[in-house]
This record gives structure tokens, sequence and C-alpha cells, in this order.
């Protein structure tokens, strides 16, 4: 109870860390009151001669959804761009760990204990995100679970019942995620106008925005189109099935994303670190890791000179303070519940050799990715702790 206790007060504290690193900084900064008047001008953030620098008035013809869907065009457009190294980098390798984050809330709205709850609903608290932000929506949303997901508060110990899946919408996370998702960030990321029309990119960068939609929508058509209906003889039958399926998701989301982290990892840390020779001057100010990972004091009167650099600081909170929320959410979903049959004494306990492996686990998979491998590992004792009760039944 003490990992549980101090993991919600520790996340609740970050909703505040986040609203200031984001928003009253991305006020004091400039970046807000700039982005304001690129969008009232109708003008891309952009330095460069052969891109056109207007945008449409007007996307759906209302007002109020046209001013945000413009606010957004303007922040990620130098994001995407390619004129700018650093906000680029943390932007890919943020998108690439994304898809571990989002991979296990939707994982954890459709868990049997969870269903009808707030926290079943990802694909709403998703587009809250895109509005908002991450490290302000993303903290609320995990403040909440810890303190009304039976799969945390629930005293009795889980079982595979609790974390069952309806099968075709697990089988199909993996599409709704490539469909919805990669092929949308892919689209947008594409260079103008070499290989898509600047007209193309912001139609791609504006598809993208609801991309919680999006994946939630391909995983239904999925399952109602790809997936047969199963008929099992028996509740065990079915169980038997979940932990393999789950695996393979789990796979899929930890091969887009470690990549992603170990080839910037490899790039800034060349770039700042090991062989700045091999990288022009202006290379190694982007690239090197203070440049790509770390944002100024939120609290300072540090202003951002371009849409570019204050869209990257808002990006480096956005991915720093979510990551360390996700990550205490994880270690309390591992181990502050008890696992049944579990034959080890780890299942609910944290020792020096439990932080070592997180360490590890951080610098080679990224932090959304090892908060998923936690959350693996979750359903991988319980899965070994029932099968241990059933042999023990048997013998």
């Amino acid at each position: 109870m003490a990992l549980l206790t101090l993991s919600r007060g520790a996340v609740a504290a970050l909703i505040g860390l986040g609203f200031a690193s984001l928003h009253l900084f991305g006020e004091s900064n400039t970046l807000f009151p700039t982005i304001v008047e690129h969008r009232d001008k109708h003008l891309l953030p952009t330095h460069n001669t052969w891109t056109t620098k207007s945008f449409p008035t007007s996307f759906t013809g209302y007002d109020s959804p046209d001013s945000l869907l413009s606010t957004l065009l303007v922040f990620f457009w130098p994001i995407v761009d390619g004129e700018n190294p650093a906000a680029s980098l943390i932007g890919f390798v943020f998108g690439a760990q994304g898809v571990a984050f989002w991979t296990v809330m939707v994982l954890e709205g459709l868990r049997n204990m969870n269903s009808g709850r707030v926290v079943s609903f990802t694909t709403a608290w998703g587009l809250l995100i895109q509005v908002v932000g991450l490290a302000v929506i993303g903290p609320v949303y995990l403040t909440l679970y810890l303190f009304t997901s039976p799969l945390i508060i629930s005293a009795k110990a889980l079982t595979p019942s609790d974390l069952a899946i309806p099968e075709g919408l697990l089988t199909g996370i993996p599409f709704g995620t490539i469909i919805g998702l990669i092929l949308p960030t892919v689209l947008m990321s594409l260079p103008a106008p070499s290989m898509l029309s600047v007209s193309s990119k912001i139609t791609a960068i504006l598809v993208w925005q609801p991309f919680p939609l999006w994946v939630t929508v391909y995983t239904f058509i999925w399952k109602a189109v790809f997936w047969p209906t199963i008929t099992y003889q028996s509740e065990a039958d079915a169980l038997a099935n979940q932990l393999p399926l789950l695996r393979h998701v789990y796979k899929f989301a930890l091969a887009i994303s470690v990549p992603a982290h170990l080839a910037t990892m490899t790039l800034s840390l060349c770039a700042g670190v090991f062989c700045p020779g091999m990288f022009t001057v202006f290379a190694q100010s982007e690239l090197n890791p203070l440049s790509v990972f770390i944002p100024p004091n939120p609290f300072s009167d540090t202003k951002a000179a371009t849409v570019a650099e204050g869209a990257k600081w808002f990006l480096q909170y956005d991915y720093s303070i979510f990551a360390t929320a996700f990550l205490i959410w994880a270690l309390a979903s591992r181990y502050a519940k008890p696992v049944a049959g579990a034959s080890h004494g780890d299942s609910n306990s944290i020792g020096i050799g439990t932080v070592l492996d997180l360490v590890g686990r951080v610098a080679l998979l990224g932090p959304f990715a090892t908060a998923l491998t936690l959350i693996w590992d979750r359903d991988e004792a319980v899965f070994a702790g029932a099968s241990a009760v059933s042999a023990k039944k048997s013998a």
C-alpha cells in the first residue's frame, strides 16, 4: 500500500507541473502568442523560400474547429517540416515511443475489470490529450486509474479473467495502430514539396490530430471484418489464448518504439559526445542531447525565438513529465497488487535490483517502452500464477 500511496501522490503532483510547463511557460515564453499571430494571419512558421507560407482560412466551415485546427497546424508544422533538426528528432522519438504508450492505454481500457469505468474511454482521453497536452491529461488519467481501477484497488489478487480482453479487439490493436496512427504520422513527416505538395502535407497533419479516434475505428473494423467469431467450450479455453495474443501486441509495440529510441540516442550522442567531428557545427548544436531532450527552466523568463523552438520545449516537457508519470504508474500496476498463486516473493515488492533493472530498461528501450514491459511483466506473472494454482489443484 505504501507504493500505491506514493505513486498516487507523485503522479497527481505531476499534473500541476505539466500545466505549468506546457501552458504557463508556453504563454510566458511567447510560444502561444506567436502561434496565435501565425494562425490569425494564416501563415505557416517556415523560412523555406520554396514553401508556400499561407494555409487555407477554413477547413471545416465552422469557426471554432477551424481555429483549433489552425492552431495545431502552426504548432506541428516546424516539427515535421525538416527545418529544425532538434524539434524533429524529439518529435520522432516521441511519436515512436508513443506507440508503446498508446498500446498500453488501449489495452488497459479494454481489460475486463476496467470495462465501463472512466479509464476505459480511452478514445475520449486521447482526444483530450491532443488538445490539452500529454503532460497534463496523461497524469490526470493515470491518477484516476490509480484511484478507481479495480486492477489497482480491488482487495483480491489479480487473475487472468481480470485482465481478459475481447479477442477481436486485442488482435486488432496492431492493425488499428498501423492504419490509424503510424501511417498518418509517416505521411505528415514526408518532405514538401519534394515528396508531397504543401497542401497534402497540411491535410496529413490535420488528419493525424484525432489519431485516437482512427485507432479505435480501425481496431473495430478489424474485429468486424477480419476476426472470426470463435466459440470456446469453457472460460479456461478462452483465457488460454489470451497471453499469446497479448505477447504479440506487446512485441508489435516494442518493434516500433525501441529501434526509434536507440536510433535517436545513437545519433544524439554521436553528434554531441562521441563523434562530433562527423557533424557540422549547426548539426552538433541541434542534435546534441542537451538540445534534443533538455528544455529550459519553465519558471524562468526565457523566450522562444521561433515557433519551432517553443514547440520543441513544449514537446520536451510533454515527453519527460509524462514519461515520469507513466513509469510510476507502471511500477504501481506491476508491484502494488498481489498475484494469485505467485511462487516468488517479488510480485509486490521493489528492491535495489528492481531499480537497477528499471534504469537499464529505460536506457535500452526508452521510458514509454519500459513502462509497457512492466505491464507485460504483470500479465506474465498473473497468468503464471494462475497456472501454478491450477497445477496444485490437479495434483
